[in-house]
């Protein structure tokens, strides 16, 4: 009876020895399969966080460079707003200027066209005169002393007193001067008449005209440069806001590739973080499996060792025998079940790393 126990037990010993290497013979290969997946795909997942790190760093870097740009076109913004403003403030002044002067020149060409027609009548009224008197003159000459020296007297005077306001610069003799010369000589008192109407003939206001038309042709042109200056003013006022207007515009762009770039550089450290802990995940899968087949290997070898260990155990008392023998291999079926499936319970993600789906954490 104890050697058909003995039997029993060694054949189901061998048995389970048998399946023990086949299994660990069928199952090496796919491990080792396994193993080599996952070496890859941490090279893999190694060299895209190295990619995803230059990655950052360029994008860091860009983000700096489009900062400081931003702040030298926020600069330069200021100055050409100050400058702007400054223009304005110029501008204003030249319109008040250039209206001032419009208004100036109307004044100055109104008294120009004034004095014009007054040397015109002024002309006119010396020309005259001066035919009446030479008339005057010629009459008398042919009169002689025929007629009253009284008479004649009054006749001068009145002329006097005609010519009288046509004289600004030139002093004529007052009546008194006259009436007190009635006893001199007739003919010298023509004579100084004559002279006083040469004078008046011959003293106009054309200089002082002329002078004055000059110095408004002057003034009109030191305006109408003025006028140049202030359109000047005005399209350099234009280029200014249009320039603005571009900074402007480049400003918001900037703006909206930095917003663009700390999207993607969130984005980059979000994808990072979830490689990371996709990695550690994997290591820890990798570190249970090494553990797995590392007490697999270990109760394999102790499997191999307890019936080395008992060559003799035939010669022993039955009931010994029947005591010890028996809950052994009774006992070590079982626990290999149950670690076996311990074992596919704790690692269900072996199925889904197989040969067929290796190459799925790469897609």
């Amino acid at each position: 009876m104890a050697m058909e126990v003995e039997r029993a037990m060694t054949s189901e010993l061998q048995t389970l020895k048998q399946e023990l290497q086949q299994k660990v013979h069928h199952n090496r290969p796919q491990e080792e399969e396994l193993l080599s997946a996952m070496r890859e795909q941490v090279v893999r997942l190694s060299q895209k966080e190295q990619a995803l790190e230059e990655q950052l760093e360029s994008v860091c870097q860009e983000n700096a460079d489009l900062q400081d740009r931003l702040a030298s076109l926020d600069a330069r913004l200021a100055l050409q707003d100050q400058h702007n403003q400054q223009q304005s403030q110029q501008l204003a002044e030249a319109w008040q200027e250039a209206a001032a002067a419009r208004g100036r020149s109307q004044q100055l060409q109104v008294q120009v066209e004034e004095l014009q027609e007054e040397v015109y009548l002024q002309d006119r009224s010396n020309h005259g005169n001066t035919s009446l008197l030479s008339e005057l003159e010629t009459s008398l000459n042919t009169m002689g002393l025929g007629h009253d020296r009284e008479q004649m007297t009054q006749e001068v005077l009145s002329i006097l007193e005609l010519l009288r306001p046509l004289t600004q610069v030139v002093k004529t003799p007052e009546r008194s001067e006259f009436i007190g010369q009635e006893e001199g000589d007739l003919q010298a008192m023509l004579l100084q008449l004559h002279g006083v109407a040469q004078k008046l003939a011959n003293h106009t206001h054309i200089p002082q005209l002329q002078e004055e038309n000059a110095g408004l042709r002057l003034r009109l042109g030191n305006r109408q440069h003025e006028e140049e200056v202030a359109q000047q003013a005005i399209r350099d006022r234009d280029e200014a806001i249009a320039k603005k207007n571009l900074m402007e515009a480049e400003l918001v762009r900037c703006k909206n590739d930095m917003m663009c770039l700390n999207n993607q550089l969130l984005e980059a450290i979000q994808r990072k973080l979830e490689l990371s802990q996709e990695l550690e995940a994997w290591q820890d899968d990798i570190q249970i499996i090494i553990n797995q087949q590392l007490r697999t290997q270990q109760q394999s070898e102790q499997v191999q060792r307890k019936p080395a260990s008992n060559p003799m155990s035939f010669w022993r008392r039955p009931n010994t025998a029947s005591s010890t023998r028996p809950r052994r291999p009774s006992s070590s079926p079982a626990s290999w079940t149950s670690e076996a499936g311990q074992e596919k319970s704790q690692s269900p993600w072996r199925d889904w790393l197989r040969p067929g789906k290796v190459a799925q954490p790469g897609k």
